[in-house]
């Protein structure tokens, strides 16, 4: 064990307080202290290994001698800590750490494990001041500035995040860990390719953590980067964690139609209905690309799937309206687009869909008061103003 060195040391001084006849009482009592205290170094070695171990009821054990002989001895305090906020005792951890602040209170670890207990008392505003102090002591230990950002984000203040790992990124210069949390944050602000170019490169220093490669396929897949987003999911796939993902599988796909790519498409969403029978929104992108392949059977098989799933979803009601739109059944179609903008009176592709059929079946007048309702809900509608624009035009 790593304090087996310390044996010599223990049996040099007992020689030294045993030969020590000669000694005065104040020159006796340090020598015992000195004494009292290399023992507690080797317990704290011995807790320390125990602690590791997962051994924490051993641990706590050798803790407390070793404390008996040296209550100020911080490193004890800082390990019994450690040790009651495994177990959940949080107001012995916090007193542990009081005794130890006031022994060394330029200690950063104390600053730390007092935020993580605050943490879990749910008190961030608290948690925060404790992880600030800590990274003020010690700025060049990442952890404390991750804890420190996290309570940020906890307290709303996603900003000042953002900002501060942001400043940091240079000082951390082979760190993936604060590029991961930088990306995540540009992520959650709606910046994809800013974040992609972030987790980039925290892929590039950490090759090997998956998790990292799947915040970058999302954020490339956001970013309306379809093919580096395949590149990277189809890595992530091929790794056993992460075949079974059906969400994976359904994103995948979702970069492959926008690739043109269908028939890739379509096997990936079919990978994700046998992975997840029960995800609707695999069964509605496998139908989609069905239709895209001209296969109204399987669209309409992975239609009624979705609605025996989803009853109330207006997606798989679009979805039946275009197959029946594709078999030129008009008035069929129209019913469909019908149901959808009933279930879902905000989207205004089934009001165009609405709009395109009742063109289809000679009403141009009533298709621009559809097109004009989906504008008001989103002006900027690219498929609805096209519509308008020709509708117009013809009239």
């Amino acid at each position: 064990m790593s304090w087996k060195w310390l044996v010599p040391a223990l049996v040099a001084l007992l020689v030294t307080v045993g030969c020590g006849h000669n000694k005065t009482p104040k020159q006796k009592e340090a020598a015992v202290r000195q004494w009292q205290e290399a023992r507690a170094g080797v317990l704290f070695g011995l807790a320390k290994d125990q602690y590791k171990n997962g051994q924490f009821d051993e641990c706590r054990i050798s803790v407390n001698d070793g404390m008996k002989l040296a209550p100020d001895h911080v490193p004890l305090r800082l390990l019994s800590a450690r040790v009651a906020i495994e177990k959940g005792q949080l107001e012995v951890a916090d007193r542990e750490l009081s005794a130890a602040r006031k022994v060394d209170p330029k200690n950063a670890e104390v600053d730390y494990l007092s935020g993580v207990i605050y943490q879990r008392w749910q008190k961030p505003e608290t948690a925060y001041e404790y992880y600030h102090s800590a990274a003020e002591k010690q700025p060049a230990e990442l952890a404390y500035l991750m804890a420190k950002t996290e309570m940020l984000v906890a307290m709303n203040r996603e900003d000042e995040a953002l900002k501060l790992l942001q400043e940091k990124v240079v000082y951390f210069e082979h760190s993936a860990v604060i590029r991961d949390a930088v990306g995540q944050l540009l992520v959650h602000k709606g910046k994809y390719g800013e974040a992609a170019e972030f987790l980039h490169q925290a892929s590039v220093l950490a090759p090997d953590d998956l998790t990292i490669r799947e915040h970058l396929s999302l954020a490339l897949y956001l970013a309306g980067q379809w093919i580096p987003a395949s590149e990277q999911i189809t890595k992530l796939t091929s790794d056993q964690h992460y075949a079974k993902r059906a969400d994976l599988w359904v994103t995948l796909g979702e970069c492959q139609m926008q690739s043109n790519s269908v028939r890739s498409a379509r096997q990936s969403f079919e990978t994700a209905t046998q992975i997840d029978p029960n995800m609707a929104s695999a069964w509605l992108s496998f139908g989609r690309a069905s239709i895209q392949m001209k296969d109204h059977r399987r669209a309409e098989l992975a239609a009624r799937r979705a609605l025996s799933l989803e009853p109330q979803n207006g997606q798989a009601q679009l979805l039946i309206g275009y197959i029946r739109l594709q078999e030129g059944k008009v008035a069929e179609a129209l019913t469909a687009f019908r149901k959808a903008s009933a279930l879902d009176q905000q989207d205004t592709v089934s009001l165009c869909m609405i709009g395109h059929a009742m063109e289809k079946m000679g009403n141009g007048a009533e298709a621009i008061k559809f097109y004009a309702r989906a504008l008001k809900i989103k002006p900027n509608d690219e498929l609805a103003s096209k519509m308008m624009a020709s509708v117009e035009l013809r009239e």
